[in-house]
């Protein structure tokens, strides 16, 4: 019988699903990320808690954005992806919130800012704008700011002779466990062993 260790840390995914409104009422924006979160953190009480502690081994795995033309076709699932934009996971995290042994949100600095470049330019300011994500609890933010490259933060506080602003919608996230690929390993390796067993059997 194969047995595996028991895991430290889940892998949950994070997606979220607007569509932008203005300025960019064109625009549809997906984003899929990934977290590394300890048991420890998971086993507490429900709560928002600081990456200390039984959470200090939570950190961001990857993030990704992409862009589809939301009036052409809203639906995400169904929708040609006009461009991706792959992010630094090197962002900092502020909170983690906690529900049911589950993870529930997640708080972060801006993730590195992008300019579309392809198949989504018409679209999504024509290369004059450039967009940043932002985590806050269950929910993201896209921000755009004008002229690149401007801070997002110029959306909260104002910065002479910019233009900036969030997505109209702030979408909830939907957070889920994810099997990691060791999981993925063992349980392959495992049905090999089987398999084997099984023919050797048959023989």
């Amino acid at each position: 019988m194969l047995v595996a260790a028991p895991a430290q840390a889940t892998v949950y995914r994070g997606t979220y699903d607007p569509s932008y409104g203005g300025p960019f009422p064109d625009l549809g924006w997906k984003a899929t990320v990934d977290f590394n979160v300890p048991n420890t953190c998971l086993g507490q009480a429900d709560g928002n808690y600081a990456v200390t502690g039984n959470c200090a081994g939570f950190s961001v795995l990857s993030a990704e954005v992409d862009f589809y033309n939301s009036t052409i076709d809203s639906n995400p699932q169904t929708s040609p992806v006009l461009e991706s934009f792959m992010l630094s996971p090197s962002v900092i995290v502020n909170g983690v919130t906690i529900a049911g042994g589950q993870l529930a949100g997640v708080g972060t600095g801006f993730f590195n800012y992008f300019v579309p470049v392809g198949g989504s330019l018409s679209i999504a300011g024509n290369g004059a704008d450039s967009f940043s994500l932002i985590l806050f609890g269950s929910s993201a933010q896209l921000v755009y700011a004008y002229p690149v490259p401007t801070t997002p933060i110029c959306a909260s506080i104002p910065i002479p002779d910019t233009v900036c602003g969030f997505s109209a919608e702030a979408p909830v996230g939907v957070f889920a466990p994810i099997p990691e690929p060791e999981t993925y390993a063992l349980m392959l390796a495992g049905l090999g062993a089987l398999g084997f067993v099984a023919r050797r059997r048959r023989q």
